[in-house]
């Protein structure tokens, strides 16, 4: 059995005050959409060191939801046209 990972002690716990119990996996599109719209530095680097750019690049790109000024900003990072993204 694989160690349970609570993400409210990896992150600032503010930034899931909603949420009860988070798995990093099959809750990564969650944890990264909130980390990228309110997290501070810490918390993104703690999070690119998780996952992966594609994964954030494929979050920016498809999630709904996501703060259109969050969008913006990480398009521009990851060097994407707007086009490519929602």
């Amino acid at each position: 059995m694989s160690k349970r990972v609570d993400v409210k002690s990896i992150f600032e716990p503010a930034l899931f005050w909603d949420a009860q119990d988070i798995d990093p996996k099959r809750h990564s599109q969650y944890i990264i959409a909130r980390v990228l719209d309110y997290g501070d530095e810490k918390d993104l680097r703690r999070l690119r060191e998780m996952y992966s750019d594609s994964h954030l690049l494929e979050v920016v790109q498809n999630r709904r939801g996501l703060l259109p000024m969050t969008r913006r900003f990480w398009t521009l990072y990851f060097g994407v046209s707007s086009k490519e993204s929602r």
